[in-house]
């Protein structure tokens, strides 16, 4: 009879003893997923910072390209930002929240520029000219302000 109670109570302990590891694992892996999904958000900001550093800087380009009057290649970059834009914006809608709606803007003037652009013309006249100048302008501050709130998020989030 004493075995017999001795073995039951050597199992309890066991179970107990496995009971507890258990626990402890699963609190480490609650733990080992937070860490993961923070490294997993800080990855896709780091990303979302990199792609719109590369937007800034080919709005940055075409600016040039318009000023210096070179039409060709100033219509390549606003084909590249076309192509870039809306796959920017898709990709880090969450990271962007209302900044998504100031991207479908400038995606907007871009278009409009794309097509004057393609008009032989279109330096030649002056007014329109300019007219597309300030809005290329605008969206490339407002581009550049996207940029400045991600990298600004992006820090908050390092410290």
């Amino acid at each position: 009879m004493i075995l017999h109670d001795l073995f039951d109570w050597s199992n309890a302990g066991v179970g107990a003893a496995g009971l507890l590891l258990t626990v402890g694992a699963v609190w480490q892996a609650t733990g080992a997923k937070k860490a993961a999904e923070e490294a997993r958000e800080a990855v896709w900001q780091r990303d979302a910072s990199d792609s719109f550093s590369e937007l800034e800087g080919l709005a940055g380009e075409l600016v040039q390209l318009l000023q210096f009057e070179r039409r060709n290649e100033a219509a390549v970059r606003v084909r590249d930002l076309l192509a870039q834009i809306p796959r920017d914006r898709a990709r880090f809608e969450r990271f962007l929240a209302g900044d998504a709606d100031k991207l479908k803007g400038m995606e907007t003037v871009f278009q409009k520029l794309a097509v004057q652009l393609s008009a032989p013309d279109f330096m030649e006249r002056k007014d329109e000219f300019e007219a597309a100048m300030g809005a290329v302008f605008e969206a490339n501050r407002d581009l550049s302000a996207v940029y400045g709130r991600l990298l600004s998020r992006l820090d908050r989030e390092e410290k």
